[in-house]
């Protein structure tokens, strides 16, 4: 369909272009909470990664419910594009490969806390994109362009 492959396109420009983007987590009790963060996207919108801090907020509600949704938006705010998914928290070695990807670390607000180029000292924020939704705030339209956990619709004729 091509509306579909436009918004898929539309989505990947919004993302690709931002370096920054909102986490949301929730706690145990379903509180929500977000952030923003640095983030690295893989070209085809499958993967979201980020870095921080092992002991932050969000990587304690991530190991008590592994669910994330990010928010990035265009500079006008005309477009805001969701990625969400089953989201890992890796450490250790396993990190070394995101550290190593991971642009402007240098000026990345956890390091303000911790002044090392040792990754085993971060945790690794891994986002499998299960869900894409393109949003348009203006036009008061949000269309989901990607959810592979919905159920095929069946058309019966007659």
């Amino acid at each position: 369909m091509k509306i579909e492959s436009e918004l898929v396109k539309l989505a990947e420009q919004v993302v690709l272009k931002c370096k920054n983007a909102v986490i949301a987590t929730a706690n145990a009790e379903g509180q929500p909470h977000s952030a923003w963060m640095t983030t690295q996207v893989t070209t085809d919108l499958a993967e979201v990664t980020s870095i921080t801090a092992p002991t932050s907020q969000k990587v304690a509600e991530l190991r008590r419910n592994p669910h994330a949704e990010w928010m990035f938006a265009s500079p006008s705010m005309e477009t805001i594009v969701y990625l969400s998914g089953f989201t890992r928290v890796i450490e250790g070695d396993a990190a070394k490969r995101y550290w190593d990807q991971m642009p402007g670390k240098s000026q990345a607000y956890y390091r303000k806390y911790c002044e090392t180029e040792d990754y085993h000292k971060f945790a690794v924020i891994r986002t499998e994109v299960g869900k894409i939704v393109v949003c348009k705030p203006y036009a008061y339209k949000k269309t989901i362009v990607f959810d592979k956990h919905a159920k095929p619709t069946v058309k019966l004729q007659g």
